[in-house]
C-alpha cells in the first residue's frame, strides 16, 4: 500500500465536506450520538469502537476504497491507536437530522496531536437502529466511493462456480482437500458472486499481513461467476487444473479463470492443507493457514539460502544451456523441501482429478461436465512448478503452462512428454527464467516466452484490482487461452 494512503488513514485527514439531505428535519442543539464514537476514540478501546459500529458499517475517505464492515473499521482504529501520537478527538456537530429511518449528524472534528498541529476536518456520521452504520471523512465530492471492476469474459457462456471440500478421511491422500470449479452456465441468475467473500478476504489478510481495512473491499466487487448453478446440458469440456503460488489461495487468478469458462473450458482450482493462504469449504467457510506452521518454517531456510540465490541467478541470466542445466540441477539439490512440496501437490491435484471423475458420473450440478480426455494443467510459481512436475508423470494431462515458476521437483531428471510452455516475468533487464535445459530435452513441443514489465505477482488478481492494470491480465488471458486451445480444442 502506498505511504500516502496509510497517512490518510492513520490522521483520517481530508478537505472540507459539506451535507445536505432532501426531506430532513434539522433539530436543535442537544446531546448528539456521535460523542458515542468520541468517547471511545479518547478511551482508545477497541471494545468501545466495535460497540458503536453495526456489523455492516462503511467508512468513507478520500484516500482509501470504502472500508465496509465492523472488524475492518475496527482495524482502522487499531492502526491509528497503535500510532500512540493522537492525544484526544473533539466532534462538533453543527447539523442533525432524521432521514427516513436513519439519524445524522454532520460537523467538524479537531484532532489533538502530541507535538503538532490541531487537525480539523468535517465529519458525517449515519446511525441506523443506534449503531454507526456509515462514516465520512472528507469533502464529499473527492471520497473515493467507485470500486474497481473485475475484466469482463469475452465468451460467450455465463459462467458458474461451485466449491467442493474433502476432509481427510474423504480425500484419499490423508490431508484436507479444496478444490473450487469455474465452469460454462446458461442458467446464470440473481447476484453474481462476490470477487472475494468477506471470510476470505479476512483470512488472506491475515495471512499476508496486509492491514484488513485495506482490502475490505473487495467483498464489495462483483466476479462474472454465479454461485452453484447448473452446468450446460448435454456438452462436455476441456479440464483446465490450476495450482496457486506457494501462499496463495484457489481464487488468485479468477480474471483468468472467467475468461477461459466463457470460452468453453472447466477450471479446477485446487487447494493445498498448509500451504494454501486458506481453504474455502463447500458452505463458505474458511479455514485459514497460520503463516507460522510447520511447513513454513522449515522451508524458510531455502528461501533465504544465498548458494541457492547464486543458482538461480545463473538461470536468470545465461543463455548457455549447459550452465542452465547445471544451475538448475544444484537449484533442485539444494531444495529438497521445495520438491517436497511439489510432490505434496502433485498428489493433491491427482486426487482431485479422481474427484472429477466421481462429480462427473454423480454431481446433480456438473454431471457430465468435463471431458477427461482432454486435460490441461497451469500454476504459478509452485504451481507452476508442479504443471511441470505433472507434465511427464501424468498419463491424463495434454498440456501445460508454467507461470513464473522456477522448475524444482524431478522434471530435470526427466523429459516433458506433452506441449509444453514456461512464462517469465521480466521486470528488469533481461532477467527472466530461462527453460532452456527443459526444452532441450523435450519430447513434445516446448516453448519459453517472458513478458516484459511484469513482476511475479503480476499473475493474480491482486495486483491487477489494486492497480488496475487490465492490459497485463489481457495479456494472459489471450497467452493462456490460445495455448490451449491449440492443444486441446
Amino acid at each position: 500500500m502506498e505511504k500516502r494512503t496509510l497517512l490518510a488513514i492513520m490522521f483520517l485527514v481530508a478537505a472540507p465536506m459539506g451535507c445536505s439531505s432532501e426531506n430532513a428535519t434539522v433539530s436543535g442543539p442537544g446531546t448528539y450520538r456521535v460523542s458515542q464514537l468520541e468517547d471511545a476514540e479518547n478511551a482508545k478501546d477497541i471494545g468501545l469502537i466495535r460497540a458503536v459500529f453495526d456489523n455492516d458499517a462503511v467508512l468513507y475517505t478520500t484516500d482509501l476504497m470504502p472500508v465496509r464492515g465492523r472488524s475492518a473499521v475496527s482495524a482502522v482504529y487499531e492502526f491509528v491507536f497503535a500510532r500512540g501520537d493522537v492525544e484526544r478527538s473533539s466532534y462538533r456537530v453543527d447539523t442533525s437530522f432524521q432521514d427516513q429511518n436513519q439519524w445524522v449528524e454532520a460537523g467538524f472534528l479537531t484532532t489533538i496531536k502530541v507535538d503538532q498541529e490541531a487537525l480539523r476536518q468535517e465529519f458525517q456520521v449515519v446511525f441506523e437502529n443506534g449503531k454507526i452504520v456509515e462514516v465520512t471523512f472528507g469533502d464529499k465530492d473527492s471520497i473515493k466511493r467507485e470500486l474497481p471492476q473485475m475484466l469482463p469474459p469475452t465468451g460467450k457462456n455465463e459462467i458458474g462456480l461451485a466449491t467442493r471440500f474433502y476432509d481427510r478421511e474423504r480425500s484419499g491422500t490423508g490431508r484436507m482437500l479444496s478444490v473450487q470449479i469455474w465452469y460454462p452456465t446458461n442458467q446464470a441468475s440473481g447476484n453474481p458472486a462476490p470477487f472475494r467473500s468477506r471470510k476470505v478476504v479476512d483470512a488472506a489478510a491475515r495471512f499476508l499481513g496486509m492491514p484488513l481495512f485495506a482490502v475490505s473491499y473487495f467483498a464489495d466487487i462483483p466476479s462474472f461467476s454465479y454461485s452453484d448453478v447448473p452446468v450446460v446440458p448435454n456438452e462436455s469440456y476441456p479440464v483446465l487444473l490450476y495450482n496457486h503460488g506457494y501462499g496463495g489461495y484457489t481464487q488468485v487468478y479468477q480474471s483468468v479463470f472467467e475468461e477461459l469458462a466463457s470460452h468453453g473450458y472447466v477450471v479446477v482450482s485446487v487447494g493445498h492443507e498448509n500451504e494454501s493462504a486458506l481453504l474455502i469449504q463447500q458452505n463458505g467457510e474458511v479455514l485459514a493457514t497460520d503463516p507460522h506452521n510447520a511447513f513454513y518454517l522449515k522451508r524458510a531456510p531455502e528461501i533465504s539460502n544465498r548458494e541457492i540465490g547464486e543458482y538461480q541467478d545463473i538461470i536468470l541470466s545465461s543463455d548457455d544451456e549447459r550452465e542452465n542445466h547445471r544451475a538448475y540441477q544444484k537449484l533442485v539439490e539444494l531444495s529438497p523441501l521445495h520438491t517436497e512440496s511439489v510432490r505434496l501437490w502433485q498428489s493433491d491435484t491427482e486426487a482431485a482429478v479422481e474427484k472429477l471423475a466421481d462429480i462427473n458420473k454423480t454431481d446433480p450440478l456438473l454431471r457430465g461436465a468435463f471431458d477427461l480426455e482432454s486435460m490441461g494443467i497451469f500454476g504459478h510459481s509452485l504451481g507452476g512448478a508442479t504443471a511441470g512436475q505433472m507434465a511427464y508423470d501424468s498419463p491424463s494431462i495434454k498440456a501445460g503452462i508454467n507461470l513464473d515458476g522456477f522448475q524444482f521437483g524431478d522434471l530435470i531428471n526427466h523429459k516433458l512428454k506433452v506441449p509444453f510452455l514456461f512464462v517469465s516475468s521480466n521486470e528488469e533487464g533481461n532477467r527472466y527464467l530461462r527453460a532452456t535445459t527443459f526444452l532441450a530435452g523435450s519430447q513434445a513441443q516446448a516453448d519459453q516466452t517472458h513478458i516484459k514489465g511484469f513482476s511475479h505477482d503480476s499473475f493474480t488478481d491482486l495486483k491487477y484490482i489494486l492497480e488496475g492494470n487490465s492490459g497485463a491480465i489481457q495479456i494472459q488471458r489471450d497467452l493462456i487461452r490460445d495455448f490451449f486451445d491449440r492443444w486441446l480444442k
